[in-house]
């Protein structure tokens, strides 16, 4: 580890401080030398208004609004508010006729006397005993949380349930099923006594520890050697991102992250960690992933600094999502230099590290560089705090198993945040189920690498597949090369350019039975851009994909391109 001049070296005889697997907690570590000040300040939102009437029937968002506590000014944009207007419910499907109400007509505006109103007018009508401001009074995800679960209850099928929602907007992979269960059925015979236990460690255990550092060291060609205690795992990476940045920051306090970004941040650290997402909008296209790019982030944090805003840290997400691209050296380490400067934390999400696969016609691509290769100090020639670099990673998108919920944070060399996380580690500590088919799979390279391999390969397939079909349709694909999904320019091939009309796009596709992400869920500041993911069996992308097309009349450019 190479100090900056912030840290001078400690005496010789300071011991040195690690996490250790399970030998307990680290001693305290000396009073940082840095001064930190809170200051919480508010922030505005827009919420777009439909001043040009109603663009499909049924779809009138003035008169079928309805109101979450994501209108009120005090509170940060967030994916909520992205969807107020859009509406999912479990009503019964359209009749076999075709006529009638959409698949999901909006639901009436909540009465001023309901139970099941606005997050400010339950806090008012509320009787019971006082329940805590912190979790009463932030963004109300209730009717977004209705409104997936009713999605995730009528998924197509074709069999069991034919008329349901064939969903393309989720990042979910589902190319090696088969090669998953065979694993997960095998694996759990690895089972021991200790793993119906506590274990043998408070944040993990040493078996995935030691697993998990192995695959950093082979597939992620760190700086520095990866060491099962710099690990800590959790339940998936929205538990490690909630518990790492309730750690790094105090409420009110900002991030600057660039736009398109992935949604779950808003859920992940906002809800109980409270604090700001800033979206940056970059330069668009290749000037995006160009380490140019950082010059907009120079020009966000000034000019929320002169609002009295605190900015903390800076979340790279590499591959991006939702662009699915990966960012190349040179830019990452102009993250770098711009956290140093700055004295910023430094978050890098690889959570699609692996899903990297090759693209045809984008032979620039990069390869995935991960932040754990960075040697900042020697390759910009200036002093780097490496304590400010954290990295996320789980299985959920490489190892195609969301449902498992297994991520871990390395951080190399901040031994006093993994010990602020240890205290509350076992808020979000694996299952032992989860531990052992994830350990067998990392310890077993020859497997390892099949599996890393094959999951390349067909994602390549379904991506070359799917931007194939939106091509031959006269649909703008933007360049991508890693990740579950493609980004999709609906709007030019459609013709609209607004916000307002992208989410009514968005609904009459809901309502004809297809789910598609727009891109107004990920901040992103021009209209008509949506998410399509890939990585679902082909009948059913064939049969989303076929909906798509007919409800947005969208029409075969060149005869000589085939649909499936």
């Amino acid at each position: 580890m190479t100090l900056s001049s912030n840290h001078p070296p400690s005496p010789v005889d300071t011991p040195r401080y690690s996490l250790q697997a399970p030998c307990g907690l680290p001693s305290p570590l000396p009073s940082s030398t840095h001064s930190r000040s809170s200051t919480a300040a508010s922030t505005q939102i827009i919420t777009v208004q439909d001043t040009e009437g109603d663009g499909y029937a049924g779809l009138n968002d003035r008169e079928y609004r309805e109101p979450t506590s994501i209108d009120s000014p005090q509170d940060p944009e967030t994916l909520i508010s992205c969807f107020s207007t859009l509406s999912v419910c479990s009503l019964p499907p359209l009749p076999a006729s075709g006529k009638g109400p959409g698949r999901f007509p909006r639901l009436p505006p909540p009465q001023p006397s309901s139970t099941i109103g606005t997050r400010a007018e339950q806090r008012r009508i509320y009787l019971g005993p006082k329940l805590s401001d912190r979790a009463t009074g932030g963004p109300d995800a209730g009717p977004l949380i209705d409104r997936f679960s009713c999605l995730f209850q009528d998924q197509y099928d074709c069999k069991c349930n034919p008329r349901g929602i064939v969903s393309l907007g989720v990042a979910e992979n589902f190319l090696m099923q088969e090669e998953c269960m065979e694993l997960f059925s095998t694996a759990l015979k690895n089972m021991t006594p200790l793993d119906l236990s506590y274990g043998d460690s408070l944040w993990g255990s040493r078996r995935i520890n030691r697993a998990l550092a192995g695959l950093y060291n082979d597939y992620f060609t760190p700086a520095e050697t990866v060491k099962p205690e710099h690990i800590i795992t959790g339940v998936g990476c929205s538990a490690v991102l909630d518990q790492l940045f309730y750690t790094l920051m105090d409420e009110g306090e900002a991030i600057l992250l660039a736009a398109p970004y992935y949604t779950g941040f808003d859920r992940d650290l906002i809800g109980r960690g409270r604090v700001r997402l800033i979206p940056v909008h970059v330069p668009t296209g290749d000037g995006a992933f160009g380490p140019e790019s950082l010059k907009s982030f120079e020009d966000k944090l000034e000019e929320v600094t002169k609002e009295g805003i605190t900015v903390r840290a800076v979340i790279v997400c590499n591959p991006q999502n939702p662009l699915g691209r990966t960012y190349p050296r040179s830019t990452l380490l102009a993250y770098a230099r711009f956290c140093e400067e700055r004295d910023l934390h430094l978050v890098s999400d690889e959570i699609y590290a692996l899903s990297v696969y090759k693209n045809d016609q984008f032979s620039q691509a990069e390869s995935f560089t991960s932040m754990l290769s960075l040697d900042v100090e020697r390759e910009l020639g200036i002093d780097f705090d490496e304590a400010r670099l954290h990295v996320v990673y789980g299985m959920s998108k490489d190892f195609c198993a969301n449902g498992l919920r297994v991520g871990s944070l390395i951080s190399q060399n901040n031994p006093l945040l993994l010990r602020a996380m240890a205290n509350t580690s076992m808020l979000m500590k694996i299952s032992s189920p989860a531990d052992v088919i994830w350990s067998t799979l990392l310890l077993d390279p020859p497997r390892l690498k099949a599996f890393i391999e094959t999951n390349q390969a067909r994602l390549a397939d379904a991506h070359s597949f799917t931007r194939g079909w939106f091509e031959a349709r006269g649909v703008h694909v933007a360049k991508s090369n890693a990740g579950n999904f493609i980004w999709v320019n609906l709007g030019a091939a459609v013709g609209f350019d607004d916000a307002i009309t992208e989410k009514k796009v968005f609904q009459k596709l809901l309502d004809g039975g297809v789910y598609i992400a727009p891109g107004s869920a990920y901040h992103y500041h021009i209209a008509g851009w949506y998410r399509i993911t890939f990585s679902v069996p082909r009948d059913n992308l064939i049969v989303g994909l076929n909906k798509i097309e007919s409800l947005l009349g969208l029409k075969m450019i060149d005869a000589d391109r085939q649909s499936d």
